[in-house]
């Protein structure tokens, strides 16, 4: 199967990035009207935007919930970035957990996660590799992180996400020659922009005003707004982008992407963009630190209704078998 699938007819429930919060799935799934195994009564279908993984207490749960429901036709899901790193090899804070090494926090604080075996990363590692990096029907469209028409059109006949990212990626590098050279700014952004797999994975980049830290290292490009310039008539749905449920708590590193946007509306100038993300991956870190979680939550937008839902005050955790 290719990375660009169709999304069915009939109304969705579109949820945000997950991050490894299963009791959160499990509350807002009962919110929604679902039932453990994703039935409906009015056959509603979930849709997930990705980042299923990592940061929280138990993303193997989560996964094979999802797994589970998609496997019987009644959900739908895209690559995140994060599951993107696990297929490609790459250890980034946060999913420590699929390497069955426990997380700490900065201050050395153990987060509590459930730890991945062998079997665990074999399964995780399979369902992802058949997930796709776009669903789209005709007036809808659920992308990771950024719609990029021209993205979408390199990608409908590729089948395999790892190997056509590496391929370029290494096409882009191989245009350079030098350390210095390939981590200039320039450098940097082509193979942020230029590589069709990043750009629906995490987004278009631009050169920011003011450096900042993020990973440890000083980053001279920020994420772009790229929905401000959407004008196409579909809706479009996608997560990534940490917002907050109030105006004045701002989770992600660097600018602010949306000072001026109200917390709760779709964003564009068509109103017609939807990001869903409500920063459940910082969740964790704020329940162990004693801080409000207020700001965030695990949102579902229900479609064709446009009615923004959040889970709400979660279930005592059960695992998926128990």
């Amino acid at each position: 199967m290719t990375l660009y699938h169709k999304l069915p007819p009939g109304p969705l429930d579109i949820v945000g990035d997950v991050h490894g919060e299963f009791p959160a799935l499990q509350a807002l799934m009962d919110h929604l009207g679902y039932d453990e195994e994703g039935l409906h009564p009015q056959n509603r279908k979930l849709v997930f935007v990705g980042d299923l993984i990592d940061r929280g207490p138990d993303s193997l749960a989560v996964v094979y919930a999802v797994r589970a429901m998609w496997e019987a036709g009644r959900a739908f899901a895209v690559l995140g970035n994060h599951e993107l790193n696990l297929l490609l090899g790459r250890l980034r804070s946060g999913n420590q957990w699929f390497h069955g090494e426990p997380e700490h926090m900065p201050d050395g604080r153990l987060l509590e996660q459930r730890l991945a075996g062998e079997t665990d990363r074999d399964e995780c590692l399979s369902f992802f590799r058949r997930l796709p990096l776009v669903l789209e029907r005709r007036d809808l469209r659920v992308v990771h992180a950024c719609w990029d028409q021209a993205s979408v059109d390199r990608l409908k006949k590729v089948e395999d996400a790892v190997s056509v990212h590496e391929q370029i990626e290494d096409q882009l590098v191989g245009e350079v020659e030098g350390r210095k050279a390939r981590q200039s700014l320039e450098q940097q952004l082509r193979l942020q922009n230029l590589n069709p797999v990043r750009v629906l994975t995490s987004g278009l980049e631009e050169a920011c005003q003011e450096p900042f830290m993020a990973g440890g290292s000083l980053r001279r490009q920020q994420r772009s707004r790229w929905w401000c310039d959407y004008q196409d008539p579909q809706t479009v749905v996608f997560g990534h982008y940490w917002r907050s449920k109030t105006n004045h708590i701002h989770f992600q590193k660097g600018p602010d992407l949306f000072a001026d946007e109200p917390a709760l509306e779709p964003l564009g100038p068509n109103g017609n963009a939807w990001c869903v993300d409500y920063s459940m991956g910082f969740r964790s870190r704020l329940q162990l630190k004693g801080d409000s979680t207020e700001a965030v939550g695990l949102a579902a937008l229900r479609y064709p209704e446009k009615e923004l839902v959040f889970a709400p005050e979660a279930l005592p955790q059960k695992r998926v078998g128990e």
